[in-house]
């Protein structure tokens, strides 16, 4: 009996444990559809969002980098175009001084070559008007210096011929 008693828990054990095995079996399939397989999905989907981001990030860093250079570089140009142009005003400015500083000292010496002559002219007409004066003028002062009256005398009266043509002192 005991034999019996032991198929028939044996039967029994493998008839619960078909029971078992088919709700095990049937809820896995239902869990599977229902929660793994959107979990397994979810798992993907956040994968790949991170792994996209990620690649996307340096994808962006490299955009970055390629703008970077591309603004240094067309500030370099514009630095280098700028300093170009500005030279070149300074060189038409340095020119244009040039050419006014030039017309300035042209300008100036024009008048100072004609006030020169304006002083030669000037010069040689006051020389003209007091040369007559001159025998006078000297005869007075002798007068005062020596104390006595003292009478030059010359129709010509050069100061700067030498001492045999000067006019004859007489006192």
């Amino acid at each position: 009996m005991e034999v019996m008693e032991g198929l028939v828990l044996d039967k029994q054990f493998g008839i619960e444990f078909v029971i078992q095995l088919a709700l095990f079996l049937s809820s896995f399939a239902v869990m599977k559809i229902l929660v793994f397989k959107p979990l397994i999905e979810l798992f993907h989907i956040r994968e790949h969002k991170t792994h996209g981001f990620k690649e996307e990030a340096e994808q962006t860093k490299h955009k970055v980098a390629k703008l970077k250079e591309d603004y240094e570089a067309f500030i370099k140009a514009e630095h280098k175009k700028n300093s170009t142009w500005l030279e070149e005003e300074k060189k038409k400015i340095t020119d244009e001084e040039q050419k006014i500083v030039q017309s300035a000292r042209d300008e100036a010496s024009k008048r100072l070559e004609d006030l020169r002559r304006q002083i030669g002219t000037d010069t040689t007409k006051a020389r003209t008007e007091l040369t007559p004066m001159i025998s006078d003028f000297a005869s007075r002062i002798a007068s005062k210096l020596i104390g006595k009256a003292v009478n030059i005398t010359g129709d010509k009266v050069d100061l700067k011929k030498n001492k045999a043509e000067r006019p004859v002192v007489q006192g």
